[in-house]
């Protein structure tokens, strides 16, 4: 019982840890993956610590050197529970989940990844404008706002730079504008603002 709790208890921690970038993922055309992303990144080296300590105590409380057997009301007692081979399996699994999670920031972006086939834009002379974005945490929301605006009407290119916090775009001043592309991704649940236009 106390090893399942100590699994459960790890991969809920590192789940937990993770939902500063699987909520834009998970919720990001609701608005409220932003949500999650502020609340949870803060916390994030929190609950790796929590979940790597649970799972040290996992591993503790399933390899430990058994004691040895005991008499128990005239019969020999085995010391080892016959769940202790499931129990390790299970903690090899929950160790695969956890990592799995905890590395998500790393290749999340690239699981997501960006449409790669832009809205069709007639041969016009293309404007750029550049956005600066608030409350991206990770490169999965870099993916979910580039995806968003590549899938935008009159949006030629669209790059997304999380450490900088801002998006380059190609677009027809015909079909959109700086304020519409603003509102595109704050309609992902970001905040963005125009930082300057200029034609291509």
């Amino acid at each position: 019982m106390k090893d399942s709790t100590f699994t459960m208890g790890s991969v809920l921690a590192s789940f937990l840890a993770s939902l500063c970038c699987l909520g834009p993922l998970l919720l990001g055309g609701l608005g409220l993956g932003t949500a999650l992303a502020a609340t949870f990144a803060p916390l994030r080296p929190y609950f790796l610590a929590l979940s790597a300590s649970l799972l040290a105590l996992g591993f503790y409380s399933v390899y430990r050197k058994p004691k040895p057997a005991q008499v128990c009301e005239g019969a020999v007692c085995s010391p080892q529970a016959p769940g202790r081979r499931t129990a390790k399996g299970m903690l090899w699994l929950a160790t695969i989940a956890v990592l799995a999670l905890a590395l998500f920031p790393q290749y999340g972006g690239k699981l997501v990844g960006a449409s790669t086939t832009p809205t069709p834009v007639k041969h016009v002379a293309l404007e750029n404008s550049e956005l600066k974005i608030s409350g991206m945490y990770c490169e999965v929301c870099a993916s979910v706002i580039q995806r968003k605006l590549l899938e935008s009407p009159g949006v030629a290119n669209a790059q997304v730079d999380y450490p900088a916090g801002f998006a380059r775009i190609q677009f027809d001043p015909s079909q959109t504008s700086p304020e519409k592309l603003v509102g595109v991704v704050n309609s992902t649940g970001y905040q963005a603002s125009a930082t300057g236009s200029s034609g291509n």
